[in-house]
């Protein structure tokens, strides 16, 4: 189902920034990489309307789909946001994943990163992954130090144990969030063996791109 802009503001902004081949268990998988701004909005908005996670993944537990279904809507809201970069990330016209991150002069925090089912029972596979290959880049690009997140603990998958995978340690937490970070040395260290199952080629951004057009949902 194409998603409609029922909004007369412009639903220009996105970039085309990445598109990326991913091989896992001799299966290729293309994922696009969006960069969203501002601009990209009333699309959030509207695909946070169309997203139903309870038709599309019917077998999660009811609970943990609602902290999913949480999860979800904070990263389509923040990856708008002025004082935060958003990634989208797209297969076949569809949006498996939402990344939302702040940049400081020594730090990178990850705000929100989320997957999108595309199909009944069926995430893309490396979503997350190709969203941390793309996020590990730029966070190489500038002089930070580490990176920090905030994993949830009764979520429909293990994230902290996801994020430990990526080179991710434990920092202390409490009520159901773990406070997790990765150093600059790490981080290369990571990149390295993504680099391995995803190839990425990067675009310098010229154009703007109307979501509204380019993807359904």
């Amino acid at each position: 189902m194409k998603i409609s802009n029922l909004n007369n503001s412009p639903a220009f902004g996105a970039y085309h920034i990445a598109d990326t081949k991913n091989f896992i268990n001799c299966i290729k998988t293309d994922i696009k990489i969006y960069k969203i701004t501002q601009c990209d909005l009333h699309f959030l908005n509207s695909l946070k309307k169309n997203i139903n996670l309870k038709t599309m993944m019917p077998k999660v537990d009811k609970n943990e789909l609602e902290v999913w279904r949480e999860l979800l809507n904070i990263g389509l809201q923040q990856a708008g946001e002025k004082c935060k970069n958003g990634l989208l990330a797209v297969f076949e016209n569809k949006p498996c994943g939402i990344m939302a991150y702040t940049q400081k002069p020594k730090s990178f925090k990850i705000n929100s990163i989320s997957s999108i089912p595309v199909a009944q029972n069926h995430k893309v596979p490396l979503c997350g992954k190709t969203l941390f290959n793309i996020l590990f880049r730029d966070f190489l690009e500038s002089n930070a130090a580490y990176i920090d997140l905030d994993a949830v603990t009764n979520g429909p998958f293990n994230a902290v144990s996801k994020y430990m995978q990526l080179g991710f340690k434990q920092r202390g937490g409490e009520n159901g969030i773990i406070a997790m970070r990765i150093t600059r040395e790490k981080v290369i260290e990571t990149l390295n063996k993504l680099n391995q199952n995803i190839k990425v080629k990067i675009y310098k951004p010229l154009n703007e791109t109307d979501l509204f057009k380019e993807l359904s949902v």
